[in-house]
């Protein structure tokens, strides 16, 4: 009995996420430029940035999504390692200005986040997809109703959470891509890697 709702349970996750598209970049390709204004106000922009050091490019879909927020605790925990091994973090999601600062207030995030104005930055590293039926097919209504208030007017588009390495040569050089929101890369991992 146990294996069998096991197996309807991974049909079913596999189900919600397979139609989510994966192709997306990968390790050795150029990363696209990255620009926009964080919550500090502050310009960034990754040409600019790699100059110096590396990036590492985290994509969350919004501080109402438990996972996110566990994530980017993690990643607060972790950015004084992070930074000591020449890493500047930007978080990029399609969370309206406001939600960013409830973002940043309630994590006492100091690493930036970029509202993606209009998901460019998320269709570049093709992270981005459309909230719809079939890709969302459990909890289509609610996660409907949520980006309504969390997004731009009009704004359907999430990102899968991926997190990109990136040298100082612009080469992609880490990629955590995965269609399951659950899932999420291991910063402490990333710093080993460095």
């Amino acid at each position: 009995m146990k294996n069998s709702i096991l197996l309807i349970f991974l049909l079913y996750s596999f189900c919600v996420v397979a139609q989510i598209d994966t192709e997306h970049l990968e390790v050795g390709d150029k990363a696209p430029e990255i620009t926009g204004i964080d919550q500090f106000d502050t310009k960034i922009n990754s040409t600019e940035i790699l100059k110096n050091k590396k990036i590492i490019l985290v994509f969350y879909r919004g501080n109402w999504c438990p996972y996110c927020r566990k994530h980017l605790a993690s990643l607060q925990e972790n950015l004084e390692e992070l930074s000591k091994k020449g890493l500047f973090v930007i978080v990029v999601t399609p969370e309206k200005v406001e939600k960013i600062q409830e973002t940043t207030e309630k994590l006492e995030a100091t690493f930036s986040i970029i509202h993606d104005v209009d998901n460019s930055i998320m269709e570049n590293y093709k992270v981005a997809f459309t909230v719809n039926e079939e890709n969302v097919s459990n909890n289509f209504g609610f996660t409907q109703r949520i980006i309504a208030k969390y997004n731009t007017e009009n704004s359907n588009t999430l990102p899968v959470p991926a997190t990109y390495l990136i040298d100082e040569e612009g080469k992609i050089i880490y990629v955590h891509y995965d269609p399951d929101h659950h899932e999420r890369s291991d910063f402490k991992e990333i710093i080993k890697l460095i």
